[in-house]
């Protein structure tokens, strides 16, 4: 597993010093720029709302006084009956005495006019400040609307518009309807300037008659209401616009340029644009007393406010005033830039000067670290720099030095015994792994792990003390007959290796493996006590690899293995398919471990047969691995496995669990009878689990099986290992009211005293005792023996393997009550299993792996 990387000293002290440096730089930063915000969002809002008040209070004014001139007139032409079709001369001099003298300081007004719904119009337009247009429409122009180059219609005509329609102009028919005065949206004048122009509007209604005599209408150009934004925002350098409901610009303080025509509406620059953009992405709300927003644009930070602005004539429009920030607090900005950039640089001289001190001060630190590594790699010499001289300091490195001494003396200790055997004085493991390490790879040699036989029952037997001295004097003894140029090792509790430079044939190997072997023709005196020791070899012969010894070493080993497996032949010599055979165990573990996590393990159902009715009175639950890559896996491969590591013990749980829960269904629907007798094999590493019988309790009740259905079967040699507890335990299983079997009964060690003590209900003749009985008379008396021992313990007996008629006769001569073997049946899971008796052929070659 990796470790994660520390933090080194002067990181440690640093990165706080500093973090706690800049967090204090940052603070002030961050409250003056929140100081900052503040002020600059007071101000912000007080200067906007104090420009738009003004802004809003003169538009009203220059708006409002066209719209009263408009009024005014309207009334006037009411009052006076001025207007008198066709001819309209008498309202031609006084829009013309009304625009030239009394509304002449109204710049804003461009034209005047009336339009009536007898579709005639007379109006004037400005010029300039002096000269006046006349706009006429009556008998005189026969009907055609003439724009003259004079205030008469005397003067020539400078355009000419036929079928002009005043009723159907756009600040005439919407007021013409509503008989209300009122602003008409913004519309192109349909004259030779084409100008897009903003008209106050009147209706003139004859109160005699109560009828609409027509409209009086005021225009003003929206050139002027750019000019008026303009002159409004000359004393900051920000911009103010217009737009209405629809958001449509109507105006701004940024004169559109000359070359625009007449007829279009002001085109936003650059910054309304991006003003309007964020109003639309934002979806900004509109407070009745304006809204306040700041947004960026080519890299300076703009404050705005956009204010509703309505007069009585439901004229609805929005004012917008944008303003920089340079332009709210002068230079403000930049000293605060200026400050902050003098506090980072002051905060950058006194974090350099206070670095520098630190590692100073760690210096002498940092160097003891580097010297303590340097000692893990065995570099005994310790080089510390002085920094400051501090009392500490200077007492850790004298501290530190002395220890680098002591270390030194007692690695050098710790070494030796690591390398060299404390009890022998030989080379340990690790020590002949290095000792063969450089001088010896790739180089052809012969590598020889002696094994002791049984080594362990003669510790048990002399003393653990004696043990050690019986080594040692092995040792002593391979010592004297070891070839020259040879090194011997110790390398596990009862072996001894051997490493042979050079030796490069099996003859040759052969020899020294005799030799090796020849102290042990002799018993070894230890405290005046004979003891005969017998040993076994495992070889590796051929070019020791670069990677060292270890290898070579497991080879020995699984060549030793296979030695002390032969008792014919005590040397044996490592061959690849020993590891790979290693290797595979390897895997078939894991594979089994999978297939107990995955229920892969299955049950399969051979009967016991009665011999006296021929009927089937029982089964026998034996497991079966059914691999997704292996295909059904002989139990000889996997069950010897699962006893050597452990796995046993869930695998022996999940059978018998699978088995009393199909066994049950089976009885609960009367496919089987109520004495149907299950026979589950049993594990000595699981009855001597602590609570295995508080499972057996568990499983029967889970599955509803009773007691007295349930026969664990167990074999007796595996009980000697801890015969009292094994007993306890098959007693309290016979008092649940399960019965006991001994199983393949007759091999093995077998003690008719301990067999005495031990609870059981039925013995089970082992298959090799049946399979001789027809080839040899020698084994008839064995069984007859075994079956007059279970009659007299009041057992029942049961053969095993019984594949021939023949066998069967001779058993029920015998007096044997019960019989399963393959002549009645081979194992099969429930789904294929019959209760009836099968006869098959003889048994092929493969019996014995399916015989568990």
């Amino acid at each position: 597993m990796l470790k994660s990387r520390l933090l080194t000293l002067r990181l440690a002290v640093m990165v706080p010093f500093t973090s706690l440096l800049l967090l204090t730089v940052g603070v002030i930063a961050i409250a003056q720029q929140n100081s900052y915000e503040r002020m600059l969002s007071e101000v912000s809002g007080k200067l906007l709302g104090s420009y738009t008040r003004s802004i809003s209070n003169d538009l009203r004014v220059f708006l409002g006084d066209p719209f009263n001139t408009n009024l005014t007139i309207a009334d006037s032409i009411q009052r006076h009956q001025l207007y008198q079709p066709p001819r309209l001369t008498g309202l031609e001099a006084y829009l013309k005495d009304a625009i030239s003298t009394l509304y002449i300081h109204q710049p804003q007004i461009t034209t005047i006019g009336f339009g009536s719904e007898d579709k005639y119009f007379v109006g004037f337009r400005k010029k300039n400040q002096h000269q006046l247009s006349l706009i006429l429409k009556d008998r005189r122009t026969d009907n055609e609307l003439h724009i003259y180059n004079g205030s008469t219609h005397f003067g020539t005509t400078t355009h000419r518009i036929s079928k002009y329609d005043p009723t159907r102009r756009p600040w005439y028919e919407p007021f013409a309807r509503s008989l209300s005065p009122g602003w008409a949206g913004v519309y192109t004048n349909q004259d030779e300037t084409q100008s897009l122009t903003i008209s106050a509007v009147s209706p003139v209604i004859d109160d005699s008659h109560h009828t609409l005599l027509g409209v009086m209408v005021t225009d003003i150009n929206l050139n002027y209401i750019n000019k008026f934004l303009q002159r409004e925002s000359k004393d900051f350098s920000g911009s103010t616009y217009i737009i209405n409901e629809e958001g449509t610009l109507i105006a701004s303080s940024v004169l559109p340029p000359a070359e625009q025509p007449a007829t279009q509406l002001p085109q936003p620059d650059s910054l309304i644009a991006a003003s309007q953009a964020f109003m639309t992405q934002t979806q900004l709300p509109l407070a009745s007393q304006g809204t306040e927003f700041e947004f960026e644009h080519d890299n300076t930070r703009y404050f705005s406010r956009i204010t509703p602005y309505q007069d009585e004539y439901s004229l609805k429009w929005k004012i917008v005033v944008i303003m920089p920030e340079k332009e709210l607090l002068g230079q403000l900005p930049q000293h605060q830039k200026s400050g902050l950039l003098a506090a980072a640089m002051l905060a950058g001289f006194g974090l350099l000067v206070g670095l520098l001190v630190l590692n100073r001060l760690t210096q002498p630190i940092t160097d003891i670290a580097k010297a303590s590594q340097k000692i893990t790699e065995n570099n005994w010499s310790v080089d510390i720099r002085q920094g400051f001289r501090l009392h500490e300091t200077d007492q850790l490195a004298q501290a530190f030095q002395a220890m680098s001494s002591r270390l030194q003396h007692s690695f050098n200790s710790l070494r030796k015994q690591v390398l060299y055997d404390n009890l022998t004085g030989l080379l340990s493991r690790e020590g002949i792994s290095e000792a063969t390490s450089s001088p010896h790879a790739k180089q052809q040699a012969t590598l020889m792990i002696i094994g002791l036989k049984a080594f362990s029952h003669i510790n048990d037997s002399i003393g653990h003390l004696n043990g050690d001295q019986l080594l040692v004097l092995i040792a002593r003894r391979l010592e004297r007959d070891l070839p020259q140029g040879a090194l011997l090792s110790r390398v596990g509790r009862d072996e001894f290796a051997v490493f042979i430079p050079g030796l490069d044939t099996h003859e040759k190997a052969e020899l020294i493996a005799n030799q090796l072997l020849s102290p042990f023709s002799f018993p070894f005196i230890v405290n005046g006590v004979e003891v005969m020791v017998s040993a076994s070899i495992g070889a590796v012969q051929g070019i020791l690899p670069q990677a060292g010894m270890a290898e070579w070493l497991r080879n020995a080993s699984l060549a030793l293995n296979k030695a002390k497996m032969q008792e014919d032949t005590p040397v044996h010599y490592f061959e690849p398919k020993m590891l790979e055979a290693s290797l595979e165990k390897t895997r078939l573990a894991a594979e089994l471990n999978r297939a107990l996590e995955h229920n892969e393990l299955e049950v399969h159902f051979q009967p016991l047969i009665d011999l006296a009715s021929e009927t089937t009175c029982g089964a026998e639950a034996l497991v079966r691995w059914r691999s997704p890559t292996r295909g059904l896996v002989p139990p000889n491969q996997f069950i010897p496995l699962a006893e050597e590591n452990g796995m046993i013990i869930e695998m022996g749980q999940q059978i018998l669990r699978l088995a009393c829960q199909q066994t049950s269904q089976m009885i609960a629907r009367q496919h089987w009878p109520q004495s149907f007798m299950l026979h589950v094999n049993l594990s000595v590493r699981q009855l001597l689990q602590a609570d295995f019988v508080e499972q057996v309790e568990a499983i029967l009740a889970e599955s509803g099986l009773l007691a007295a259905n349930l026969t664990l079967e167990i074999t007796e040699s595996r009980l000697i290992s801890q015969p009292q507890q094994a007993t306890e335990a098959l007693q309290q299983l016979r008092q649940l009211g399960i019965h006991i079997a001994i199983d393949d009964f007759g091999t093995g060690y077998s003690s008719l005293s301990y067999l005495a003590q031990l609870p059981f209900d039925s013995l089970k003749i082992d298959r090799s005792f049946v399979n001789q009985m027809t080839e040899s008379n020698n084994y008839t008396p064995v069984i007859a023996a075994i079956i007059t021992l279970a009659e007299n313990f009041n057992a029942d007996i049961v053969a095993e393997g019984v594949e021939t008629q023949e066998q069967t006769q001779q058993l029920k001569a015998l007096g044997c009550r019960y019989a399963q073997g393959f002549y009645y049946a081979r194992p099969q899971p429930l789904s294929e299993w019959s209760t009836a008796r099968v006869s098959i052929d003889p048994v092929s070659a493969d019996i014995d792996n399916y015989q568990h």
